[in-house]
Parts: C-alpha cells; structure tokens; sequence
C-alpha cells in the first residue's frame, strides 16, 4: 500500500441520495512517499448553490456557471483513482459522494481501500486539542489558505497524510503490532496500512535489534512486556543535596536581577521593568521573612507570574526548602511550568529546579494499561479500541503519563477510571512497573524540587491527606485565589453519579474476558484443589449481580424521575439542578428510600461474594505476579463497591446537617443519569487551622480579591479574620494600562430591566443590542451570559438575522464545548464574535484587534436558587446577617471584573465594554460594581446614542497607529 489519492469534495449539502451534487472536486495523488500529480476544478451541479454553502466555500452560481459537468470531469479524476488508495479527512462524507456520482454516471462505484485522517490523526496523534483540519494544518504548520475550497483542502490533507505516515514509520514495531490487533473490524482500510508497514519493519530486521527498532533509534524507546515507552531521564537514587544557600540581601539580588543589563530582559520577550511589579516581588519575599500572610490583587497587565515567581526562586534557594506554586487551571499550572520557569532558568544568576504534581488520578497506571490490552478485542466498541489505540501511540510520545496531555472522547474518559492510578490497587514494589511509574517518579521529581507547581484541587487534597501527598512546606503562592473557596467546596465535599455506578458495576460483573474471571481462571490454575470453592464462589456472585443491577436501575430511574421534575437550571453546564433534605423522601417518595436501601444491601452482599473469592488465597502464600495483579484489582473493585454503599447511605438515607445536599440531571440529552452532590456548609474552618495557622507563609493573589477596594470578604471566607492582625497583610496594585483612554463603559439608560429569559421584549432588546455592537465593531466581539439558555436563544435568533452578513457566531455549547479551540478560531475570524457563559468570564486571554467589544448581558449574579448558595444564605440569615451583601454582592462584583478584565490585555489595545443591565447605575448595591472596577470611561445615555460612539472610538486606534 504506497499509492494513495487524496481527496476533498465541496458539495451542495450532506445527502447525495437526496439530490445534493459536488461542485468541487480536490485531488492529490501520492506515490512512494511523494506527492506525484494534483488535479481540481469547479462542477456545474445543475441547480442552485444554496446561500449557506456560498458562505461556507465562497463559491458562487456564477463561478460553476461555465464549469464541466460531473460527466466531463469524472474521467479524469478516474484515471488518477485507478490503482490508488482513497485517502480524505472524514472519509465516509467524500465516499458517499463519489459511489453516488459513479452510480449515477453509470461506472461501478470504488472497492478499493479507504483511509481516513481524522481516524489515523487520533490514532498517531492523541495530543491533539482538535482534529479538524484547519487547525492541524495550523499546528503543523501546513499550509492551508483557502479552508472549504476542495483544491486547498485536499492539498492540505495530503500534506497530513504524509506527516502521519512518517510518525506510523517511526514507531516501535511492538506498538505497530499491538495497533494492528486493535483495528481489525474497522470501517476504514487501516488494518492494511498497518500491515504494510509493519511488513516494511520486518524487512528491515537485520538492521533492528531485538525491541523492533533500528539501533540507532532504540535510544528512544524503553521497550518492555510488549509496550513501547518514551525514554525517560534516569533519576538519582538518593535524594538530592540541596546547593548551598544564597546569602545576599534580597533588594541588592534583585536589583542585580531586573537591572537593564541583565538576562532577564533577553529572556523573557517584552518584559520591561514595572513600579507595581517589583513592589509586589519586594512585598511578597518580606512577608515569606516575616512569617506573614498575604494578600495580593494585581491588576491586569502589572505580569504577577514574574512577580511571585522570583521572590519564591530566591526564598527557596536562601532557606534550602521548598515553595509550593498552587493555581487554579491546569492550564496555568502548564504555562508556567513550560514557558515562565525555563525562562527564569536562562536568565537566573544561579540554578534552581521546579517541578509540577497534580493528583493522582491524572496519572496512567502502567500496570492496569497492560492488563485491559488482554482483555478480548471483540468485547470493546470501535470507539474504545480507538481510545486504547491512542494510548499506545501516546505512550511513545509522553514522559508524564499525565491525562491532561490526552484527547479523549467520552468513552475514552470513562476508559480512563479503569487505567488511572490510585492508591487502592497499587501494588508499589511488587508491580513490575514500579521502577516506570508515572506517578512515583513525578512524586520523586517533586520532592527534590526548589518550586514546587501544584493546583488547587491537589493542595486541598493533601490538607484532607494530613499532607502525606506533598513533600513538606511551610511556604506556598496561591494564584487565582478567589477560586480557592470554591476548590475547598467541591473537594471537601462528595460526590456519586448512576452513570459512574452503573460503570463500576459493568466492570464488577463476573461475565467472561472481565477482571474477575480472569482472577478466578488464574486461581483455579494456581490451586486447582481449591477449584471448588472458586467455582461456588463464581456461582453464587453470577446469581446476585442480575438482581444488583436490576435494583440500580430502577433507583436511578426513581431518582432521575424525582429530579427531573423539580430541576431548574442553575449552573451553565446544560444540567437542572434539585435541592433535597432527608425528609424530601417521606411520604409517597419514600419509595426512593426503599429502593437505595436495596441497593445498599445487594451491593455489600456482592461485595462480601467478591471479597470470599479473594480469601481463597492464604495469607501467608505468595501468588505469581498475573495473580497478585488481578487480586489488587479485584480488592480495589470491592473497596469501590464499598464506597458507593456509603455514599448512597450518606446522599439517600443520612444526610449530614453540616452538609448542603443536591441532584442533577442532564436535561437536554437522552441519557436518564442523576449526579448526587454534598458540600459542606462552612470551608472557613477546614482552611483556617490546616492552611493558614499551621503554615509559615502564605501568599494569595490574583486580579480580583477586593470587593469596593477593600480586602474584608476574602478575609473573612478563607477564615483569615482569626488569625492575629499582624500575620495578614495586604496589597492592592493598580494595573499600569491608561484606562481612562483605552476603554468606555457604555451603560444603556433607556434598556428594559432584566426579565425572565420568556420575556421576548427584554430578549428582543438583547438580541437588537447585541447585533448593533456587532455591525459597530465589524464583529470582533465578546459576548458574556449568566445562563446557557439564554445564551442559546440570542445565537438563534441572531443567527437568523445575520444570515447575510459576514459575522461567524461562535457558541459554547452550541458550536463547541472547548473554550480553547473556540478561542483560537475566534482569534483567526475577521468578523468573529464569540458567546460565552461562567468558563469565559476569565482566563480568556485575547489580546490586540481580535477582541474590540465586550457585551455583558446582565450582572452575574448567582442563581438564588443555586443549592450552595442556598444553604450558606441560610446559615448567614440564621447568624443574623444579610446573606445577599454579604456573600451575593461580592462573589457577583469579582466575576464582573473577571469579565471586564477579558478587554484590555495590552497597553496598545482599545475597546468597549457595554453593560445590558440598568441594575448597575439604578440600584443602591450598582455603585459596589462600578467602583471596583479600573478606571474606565462611564457612558449613560439613551442606546441609539451610545451605539453611535462605538464605531468612531474604536476607529481612533487605528488613526493613531497611521
């Protein structure tokens, strides 16, 4: 297999069979590795182009006008595909036009071999944000000027396909061979491509050694039990010395540091030295001496990474101890680890090391990997067998073993619960992977580092874990802090989902190929006289699971039947959400009761049947390893079986009263799921001690801790109002952008209050709003909501009403649920603009002409009914206070100025913010707001004469820069 044609087809629609025509034919033919012949032209379809695919391909009637017809192109095209595999990105959408168009030209339709590159990108690829091709022609740097134009398209999927047969040529023959038995029903040909190379490989093997690799490459690979790993660095085997201390003064370091000369400037592109910057450093590196808290809000653009970052450096390196980074996004947790600590390494007079641990469920366990690669094939969907099939490649490709790096779909994630690492099915010293572990050796890599770069989640983890998860520390750096509440919330409380029980019972059921007929199998071969009871054993779990998963069921369809009807949406993630007490099941709902104590009952007494398997092995015998492997598991499975019994106990029968208690359900989907939720009412008291009391230093930063310039709220939420005065400091920066000439705040004062989303005035007058900023700002906008409903309703209706504009909409949740890809297309559109929920009122870093207008539809509040705030309002009424300005007020005040914040990015950029709600200059509490923010220019008047000025104030920016 070494002649392929590549091939794209612009087209009229999705249907061929419902009369929709090709009006573009793309073709590139390669051979032996090299693109030989390229071959396209226009169709004459013989109707109408419909307006939409005029958009979408910018190909007109007028263009196909005096174009061939399919009969006069096809004979071409045909001598190209003669010979050839057919090879296009979605392969099964270009085949069903080409059969149709043979068909209906009176040829045989193709029976040759097909491939498709989303399939080979996912397989060869799994590191990839997207597998569309415009952006892996972006990331690949392919060139790809025209997308939807069949030429440009074809063109750049050939120069894809070649890429992905250069990395298929350059994998381990071990991981060709172990591909190759995953994809052997697949829809598409590539079985026989890994076939050919895998024979290509073979030919070679005089010149490969005995791992299946050319011995010059093999210093890749660590080739071992039929998987192929990355190599990775060898660590030291006794724990590092920490280099000597250093003894300068701090001030004299770091004007030595951030002096003109210095590297620092070299290194770190359009770093120039700030006023608000370096008091911060100076401000941080004092408290760390001193034994202090505290708190810090930097402005947009006074570069806080920087900041804390090299205090941090030089306190670590002083005191020979540790200093704890912790940061809410992986993603930040990523950038300064990859692109902030490598710079400071170049530019630093001295050396340091950094490392970056995250939980350990983010890490692959080796051993469990291998162990469902021996489960049968046949028994696994195509889209599991994709999802293992990534993971071999990955395998090759990744030094952390860590998910965050893996494109994984749905199935995938669920996949991922089986393979992770965890504590309970570990078998340390005795797995044979011990010396390979992910997790350990970024353990290891952690306890000998300088700075230490962890998230949130990871750090209230290890305050649940009486710190056995991070090496120890008496100083840490909290980024993006006002989030760190929220983090405690969500991991000091609980959570179970049917879905994720149904799942644990899918792998607990004792069925043929699973875990737990394979331990039995090993067993009885191990001590056949013993095979009776394991048989008995065997029998006894196979007439219980029957009845289990029968109970399961119908509990959850009584639960998602309960909530179903009393949820209301409160969050953006498309799910309604239901709060609940004990006595929300008495009476004719006790019957939900009922069924969670069955469930309970036949799960412990599955659980007892597996753990009696489990004891057929003495104590004081030790099994062969594939025995001791499938034991932990399958103890790890009864601890899981355990576990769930508990919290439905906890969730159904007794709830605790220092808890808030909750369901949801997914309502615009058709899978009939309920997630159960606790958090605890008080996170102050789980903070207070642990954190702030028993550590040394604690520095808490980001851009938004103040509410009205004062620091009292975050104080009083993270428990800091009980620890003495003089150990909690504070420190406001300014942010150095010129505000008053960068920005206007436009608020309408003549724009309908803020109704229901079924209020059609009040959405009739957002959509017009929406759509005159729009044309204003020729696209180039974001538009911010509070509920994904309503979000969805104005894409609609905007959608309609700009149908012949050249404005591209952009809806998360609608268009995609990934904010980063949605990001980037955003960045790439001329006229793109951009709707967005909770996710993108931060951490949406768009700078330049891409982003001119920022749309806040209303203040985002969060919902009254929300189940948290709810129960936290209950408790601050019960003490006597007024929950809505004490903890309403302010957490809506710091997620507006995250969203203002998503505006200006740069000293040169230039926008507009416009705020659809009147709330903000008519209510007592809308000051609160407004004198929170940066100083922005304030604009009220009538919207026809707001409006007006957009176009001209965003015009200046460009006059200016003539």
């Amino acid at each position: 297999m070494n002649r392929f044609i590549v091939v794209d087809f612009e087209t009229t629609g999705s249907h061929p069979r419902q009369g929709d025509s090709i009006i573009q034919i793309g073709a590139v033919a390669i051979d032996d590795g090299q693109i030989t012949e390229s071959y396209s032209t226009l169709i004459n379809p013989g109707q109408p182009i419909p307006p939409f695919i005029t958009q979408l391909t910018g190909i007109t009637d007028d263009m196909v006008a005096d174009a061939p017809t399919l009969e006069e192109a096809l004979p071409r095209f045909l001598r190209m595909l003669d010979g050839r595999a057919f090879v296009a990105h979605n392969a099964a959408f270009d085949l069903q036009f080409l059969q149709e168009a043979l068909l209906s030209q009176g040829y045989y339709t193709f029976d040759g071999y097909v491939l498709d590159t989303v399939e080979l990108s996912r397989f060869l690829m799994p590191m990839q944000n997207s597998y569309r091709l415009g952006e892996l022609a972006d990331d690949l740097q392919i060139e790809h000027d025209r997308p939807h134009q069949a030429d440009s398209d074809a063109m750049a999927t050939a120069r894809l396909f070649l890429h992905l047969l250069d990395i298929l040529r350059q994998l381990p023959l071990v991981t060709v061979q172990r591909l190759q038995m995953l994809v052997s029903s697949f829809r598409t040909d590539i079985d026989v491509l890994l076939r050919h190379i895998e024979m290509e490989k073979l030919a070679e093997v005089p010149l490969l050694d005995e791992s299946g690799t050319k011995t010059d490459e093999s210093e890749l690979w660590d080739v071992y039990r039929q998987l192929a790993l990355r190599k990775r660095e060898g660590r030291a085997k006794t724990p590092l010395e920490r280099a000597e201390p250093l003894t300068k003064p701090f001030a004299e370091m770091l004007e030595q540091m951030l002096d003109e000369k210095a590297a620092l400037g070299r290194s770190l592109p359009g770093y120039q030295r700030r006023e608000a910057q370096e008091a911060m450093m100076r401000a941080i590196h004092d408290a760390m001496s001193d034994g202090a808290h505290l708190l810090v809000e930097a402005g947009t653009g006074t570069g806080k990474s920087l900041a804390y970052l090299l205090p941090s450096i030089v306190w670590a390196k002083q005191h020979r101890e540790p200093v704890v980074i912790s940061t809410h996004t992986i993603h930040l947790q990523e950038q300064l680890f990859h692109k902030d600590i490598p710079a400071l390494k170049q530019s630093l007079p001295f050396d340091f090391t950094a490392a970056t641990l995250k939980g350990r469920g983010n890490y692959l366990c080796l051993r469990k990997f291998e162990q469902s690669l021996e489960e049968p094939v046949e028994g696994n969907s195509q889209e599991l067998r994709l999802v293992k099939g990534q993971m071999l490649t990955w395998l090759t490709q990744t030094e952390t073993g860590d998910v965050e790096e893996l494109s994984l779909p749905a199935a995938g994630q669920l996949y991922w619960q089986q393979v992770k690492s965890d504590a309970a099915s570990c078998l340390h010293r005795n797995c044979p992977w011990f010396s390979r572990c992910y997790y350990f050796q970024a353990r290891e890599r952690a306890r000998d580092a300088d700075i230490l770069i962890v998230n949130h989640a990871l750090l209230i983890s290890d305050l649940q874990a009486e710190n056995r998860i991070l090496p120890p520390y008496e100083t840490a750096v909290i980024d993006e802090a006002h989030h760190l509440e929220e983090i405690a919330t969500a991991h000091l409380g609980k959570q179970l989902s049917t879905a994720g029980m149904m799942f644990l019972l899918d792998r607990a059921a004792a069925e043929e190929g699973s875990v737990v007929r394979r331990f039995a199998a090993e067993l009885q071969d191990w001590q056949a006289e013993d095979g009776g009871r394991v048989a008995e054993t065997l029998a006894e779990m196979d007439k219980l699971f029957p009845a289990l998963r029968e109970k399961a069921l119908q509990m959850t369809q009584l639960l998602y039947q309960w909530a179903a009807d009393r949820g209301e949406e409160t969050t953006d993630t498309g799910r309604e959400t239901v709060r609940y007490r004990k006595e929300s099941f008495s009476g004719r709902h006790e019957r939900i009761r009922r069924a969670a104590r069955r469930v309970i009952e036949a799960l412990t007494a599955y659980a007892a049947s597996m753990d009696r398997l489990l004891q057929c092995i003495p104590a004081d015998e030790k099994p062969p390893y594939e025995l001791r492997s499938l034991r932990t598991d399958v103890s790890g499975l009864v601890d899981e079986l355990q576990e769930t019994a508990e919290l439905l106990h906890f969730f159904l029968l007794e709830p605790d009263a220092e808890y808030v208690c909750w369901m949801e359900v997914e309502a615009r989907t058709p899978r009939k799921h309920v997630y159960l939720h606790a958090a605890p009412l008080k996170v102050a008291d789980a903070l207070a001690h642990p954190l702030f009391a028993a550590k040394r230093s604690l520095i808490l930063t980001s851009a938004t801790l103040t509410v009205k310039n004062s620091f009292a709220y975050m104080i009083e939420r993270f428990g800091l109002d009980r620890m003495p005065k003089e150990r909690v400091r504070t420190l406001a920066l300014p942010s150095p952008f010129a505000y008053e000439e960068q920005g206007l705040l436009f608020i309408p004062s003549d724009f309908p209050a803020p109704g229901k989303e079924s209020d059609e005035h009040y959405l009739e007058a957002v959509v017009q709003g929406c759509l005159d900023v729009i044309r204003a700002a020729g696209g180039r906008t974001l538009i911010l909501f509070t509920s994904h409903s309503m979000l969805r309703q104005v894409y609609q209706l905007m959608k309609e009403q700009l149908a012949d504009e050249p404005y591209t909409l952009l809806g998360h949740g609608i268009d995609s649920s990934n904010r980063s890809k949605l990001v980037r297309l955003f960045q790439r559109l001329e006229h793109g603009v951009l709707l967005g929920t909770s996710s993108f009122w931060e951490g949406v870093d768009i700078p330049g002409e891409a982003l001119s207008c920022l749309v806040i539809v209303r203040l985002p509040f969060t919902p009254p009914n929300h189940p948290v705030y709810q129960g936290r309002a209950e408790q601050l009424k019960a003490d006597g206070k007024n929950a809505f300005m004490s903890l309403a007020l302010p957490q809506a005040v710091i997620q507006f100025k995250q969203g203002v914040g998503r505006l200006i990015r740069h000293h040169l950029d230039r926008g507009v913010v416009v705020v659809f709600d009147g709330r903000i200059v008519e209510s007592r509490y809308g000051r609160a707001f407004l004198q929170s923010l940066p100083p922005f220019q304030v604009q009220t008047g009538t919207w026809p004469e707001l409006r007006e000025r957009i176009g001209p104030f965003l015009a200046q920016e460009t006059g200016t820069e003539l």
